[in-house]
């Protein structure tokens, strides 16, 4: 009777820690966030220590993009380390939850793997993650808490062509020969959460020359006023252009979506401190080639911008509208400007 009843009371013993780590399993599959899910990889590399664990995951799904994660902070004194490499895998998950991160996966043969690595500090942890061709990640991890991870990033080289809009006078601006180039974020801090929503801001740089090529250039006068005058009968091949140069402030939100997040919609506005400005105009004679500069032509020290991008993975297309005048009222010319183009690195 003794042991039976021995036998009885360890069966509800067992049963209860079942139904507390099947609890446990639980709690955590339903806060589980994926970070990778894909069918097949040509390697995977696991380096765990007790403070730090990385995985490297390579040609995913047969194309050139790799997944890189990095949990906590390196230790020299490394006195355990736990690594795995295997190549040729499949049915490859990654996944985290508000302790641990798992790894899943088939080799070759079939046969499934399963890690799992427990944060060494869940509640201030640091957290790389990056889906792409390069190893570096364009950010920095400085928090990432529950859902919400906040980065130090540089983003957003872009190269595009640009036109006067609403111009008194009419500037007849060759759009074709128009360029603008930016770097929409030297140095950025951005907000991620449930990783789907993003907001970044931050300090960049914005250059833009509008070209005329018609019959007439541009001549700044002594009282400020900037005319559009013809050449003279022997100059030929003129042109003339309006250069303007602005430290920016964007502040955009991205919206990822789409297989793996790898679309994103970009939209926000952008202030700008116009620093910059002058007229250069080239043109030829019989004798000889000149180009005239002219500074302080008087563009509006502050104005504001509204940006939309549509981008895949890290490459994408833009559009900038400038709905403010760009210059003083004193030089006579009144034009707002739109430009569209080609940016990397989002």
């Amino acid at each position: 009777m003794t042991t039976m009843l021995r036998n009885i009371l360890f069966s509800l013993t067992l049963l209860s820690s079942v139904g507390m780590f099947a609890q446990t399993d639980a709690d955590n599959a339903v806060h589980a966030d994926t970070l990778l899910n894909i069918s097949s990889a040509k390697n995977i590399s696991i380096k765990s220590t007790k403070s730090v664990t990385s995985i490297t995951v390579s040609k995913l799904d047969n194309t050139s993009n790799n997944f890189y994660y990095e949990v906590g902070k390196s230790n020299d004194k490394v006195l355990k380390q736990l690594s795995v490499e295997c190549s040729d895998i499949s049915d490859v998950i990654v996944y985290e939850t508000a302790t641990d991160i798992n790894v899943e996966f088939d080799d070759s043969k079939g046969e499934s793997y399963s890690y799992t690595f427990r944060f060494p500090n869940p509640d201030n942890r640091s957290i790389k993650s990056y889906i792409g061709k390069k190893s570096n990640d364009f950010g920095v991890t400085i928090s990432h808490k529950k859902s919400t991870q906040w980065d130090i990033v540089t983003q957003g080289l872009a190269f595009g062509w640009g036109t006067d809009l609403n111009a008194t006078p009419n500037m007849g601006i060759d759009m074709g020969k128009s360029h603008e180039f930016t770097w929409n974020m030297i140095l950025g801090f951005r907000m991620t959460t449930h990783r789907i929503h993003s907001l970044t801001f931050g300090l960049g740089i914005h250059w833009q020359e509008l070209t005329t090529v018609g019959s007439h250039h541009f001549l700044k006068n002594d009282n400020g006023a900037i005319t559009l005058n013809p050449y003279a009968e022997n100059q030929y091949n003129g042109e003339s252009h309006i250069n303007l140069f602005s430290l920016q402030i964007p502040l955009i939100y991205k919206l990822s979506f789409g297989h793996k997040r790898n679309w994103g919609f970009n939209l926000g506005p952008i202030l700008n401190f116009n620093t910059g400005g002058h007229i250069e105009t080239k043109y030829s004679t019989n004798d000889s080639d000149i180009k005239i500069k002219t500074g302080n032509i008087g563009q509006r020290k502050v104005t504001i911008d509204g940006m939309a991008a549509l981008n895949y993975q890290a490459i994408g297309l833009y559009a900038r509208y400038s709905p403010m005048k760009r210059m003083n009222n004193r030089t006579g010319l009144d034009f707002s400007t739109f430009s569209t183009g080609i940016m990397l690195c989002f």
